[in-house]
């Protein structure tokens, strides 16, 4: 991927993966308590009862973790999403763009709904600039080939 080193989205990374290793954990003595104590036992049931104290929410909205996804997987020399965002992912979506510091990007999905995105971002501040072709890279039973990618470029606000 070319758009390596962005430090909001390697933040987003290191938040996630911390978020992950607490509820590992907590997973992990629930496992040792069922295997010393059994299911039925007082100890499990004080797991249970302490789980909803322990247990945090996930850090990220599905419309900030949209724009990490795509993030991580561009394949392209500009910023590209060629996923769907439901409408209430449109705004976290694009905020987590601006946090970032994106100043545009390529929307290359192919979906039926493409419209309630093309008007989402825009209702979001972003500016449709017109279509465009990526090319990714992309290697084939042995070959490089490139791939062009029809896109729609937004500017975000």
């Amino acid at each position: 991927m070319i758009m390596t080193g962005n430090t909001y989205f390697k933040s987003m990374y290191d938040t996630c993966c911390e978020w992950q290793k607490v509820q590992s954990a907590h997973e992990a003595t629930k496992e040792d308590t069922i295997q010393k104590f059994g299911w039925d036992s007082d100890e499990v049931k004080a797991w249970y009862a302490r789980e909803k104290e322990i247990k945090a929410e996930f850090p990220y909205s599905n419309g900030e973790m949209k724009a990490y996804w795509a993030y991580d997987r561009t394949e392209t020399e500009e910023f590209e999403l060629n996923d769907f965002c439901w409408e209430r992912e449109v705004s976290d979506f694009i905020g987590t763009l601006r946090k970032a510091g994106i100043q545009s990007f390529v929307y290359t999905n192919q979906s039926t709904a493409v419209m309630e995105n093309i008007h989402g971002f825009i209702k979001e501040g972003c500016t449709l600039e017109g279509p465009c072709v990526l090319e990714k890279k992309s290697n084939r039973w042995g070959t490089e080939e490139v791939e062009q990618l029809l896109g729609l470029r937004f500017k975000i606000n």
